[in-house]
């Protein structure tokens, strides 16, 4: 439910930015009088519920450390990916003994309950309505515990509480999560029909150093239909179980999370589902993105993304390329499969450059959370091209969506980027686009 909280405070902000854009003070750049300093002190300020320890243990630097001006922007990157932050800066203070460092950071709105508004599958025909409750930094820790029911189309309720560092230096992390709803059938080849799923989750996983991940999983999922269409499920009797295990590797060297423009990603998985004779197929896949700075801010960025099967694959459990994947320009074509195939280019330029500002009217706990907000315009020009394909298919035989065009990407706080785009498919043909988040 995410998208629904950013939906929801992206029609505060709007309200109140209207009434008071007011530039915050500046932060002083970071800069470097001597090569040869070392770092005598690391003062962090502005953190008045994020643990120390949250931010120092994102940084390469250490007191001690000779002064690397270069290696503290990848350290200020790195506390900002922490999502934890609306801003954060590193003013280096040059004094005879040696070098201070002052991280200061302007801390989020962390936790709020929040009503439920979502558009399933991006159409306004699908809404569901409820309400959740979300606490980003509970602790002060950076653990996320996420509750939340909606009703309307397709109904349900969910429960995750996600530890994302435990262990000390062996930085072990978990996440846990439950959750029960049901879904409209939508496979192109079957009748329209309800699915229950009922699901249950947990996953270990290890950090090691600053940008190598790997996890397990052990799940288990209930799924149910109508016994009418008993067909669909592997058990023959309506009703499948599906236990699960998974596991995920990643090598993340994004600049910043929210709107990459220098490094990669890497994402490898492999699941494989089990259940006596009836149940017996692997998923597995890749996800590759790259960001190439090309001139000052402008930057060009890659994506290759695939989804494969092994044996055979229920129906309900199909991926598509039109409901949560899509390609711009086929934004509403669905294509359906047992596989699927992505990839994207994407130019990325600054048009407004980000600057911060306070929502003044606002006072008490929530003009803390209202300072230092980030404001800025960009534009981009894509091209996306996709297919999914059946078991016994061929990607050589699949129909492939393609598009291009260009849009404006708003950087906007809690919701970080709105994008609006124009998109073209191979027959010209224009739509325009609105959706949160960046491209990939």
């Amino acid at each position: 439910m995410n998208t629904c909280k950013k939906n929801l405070l992206f029609i505060l902000l709007f309200i109140c930015i209207s009434s008071a854009p007011l530039l915050s003070q500046e932060f002083l750049p970071l800069q470097a009088e001597s090569d040869s300093l070392q770092i005598i002190d690391i003062i962090i300020s502005g953190n008045t519920k994020t643990k120390e320890q949250i931010i120092l243990r994102e940084m390469k630097t250490a007191i001690g450390d000779e002064f690397d001006p270069e290696r503290l922007n990848e350290d200020r990157e790195r506390i900002q990916n922490l999502q934890l932050f609306t801003r954060v800066e590193i003013v280096p203070d040059f004094t005879a003994q040696g070098i201070i460092l002052n991280i200061i950071v302007a801390e989020r709105w962390y936790v709020f309950p929040y009503p439920i508004l979502y558009i399933n599958d991006r159409d306004w025909s699908k809404v569901s309505y409820g309400a959740g409750i979300i606490h980003q930094n509970f602790r002060g820790l950076s653990h996320n515990i996420i509750a939340a029911f909606w009703l309307g189309y397709d109904p349900g309720i969910q429960f995750t509480y996600i530890n994302p560092w435990f262990g000390g230096k062996h930085q072990f992390n978990y996440q846990v999560s439950a959750y029960s709803y049901q879904i409209r059938n939508k496979s192109s080849y079957l009748d329209d029909f309800n699915e229950k799923h009922r699901a249950a989750s947990v996953t270990l996983g290890k950090r090691w150093g600053y940008h190598i991940y790997a996890s397990s999983t052990l799940a288990y999922r209930q799924v149910t239909v109508p016994l009418q269409y008993k067909a669909v499920t592997h058990s023959g009797n309506a009703t499948d179980h599906l236990p699960s295990a998974r596991f995920a590797f990643r090598y993340d060297r994004r600049d910043l999370y929210e709107y990459p423009k220098k490094g990669g990603l890497f994402d490898l998985y492999v699941s494989h589902y089990r259940y006596k004779t009836e149940i017996n197929y692997y998923r597995y896949g890749a996800d590759v993105r790259l960001y190439h700075p090309v001139y000052k801010q402008v930057s060009l960025a890659y994506r290759v993304m695939c989804d494969l099967a092994h044996n055979r694959v229920p129906v309900y459990d199909r991926i598509f390329i039109g409901y949560g994947t899509r390609v711009r320009g086929e934004f509403f074509t669905i294509s359906e499969g047992d596989n699927r195939f992505l990839g994207s280019v994407e130019l990325r330029f600054p048009l407004i450059k980000i600057r911060y500002y306070d929502l003044s009217p606002i006072t008490g706990d929530l003009g803390h959370y209202s300072s230092n907000l980030p404001f800025g315009l960009s534009g981009g020009l894509f091209y996306d091209t996709g297919a999914a394909w059946l078991r016994g298919e061929k990607l050589t035989g699949a129909i492939l969506l393609s598009g291009f065009g260009a849009g404006l990407h708003l950087h906007l706080p809690y919701i970080q980027v709105l994008r609006l785009e124009c998109a073209f498919n191979s027959d010209y043909q224009a739509q325009f686009i609105a959706d949160m988040g960046v491209a990939f």
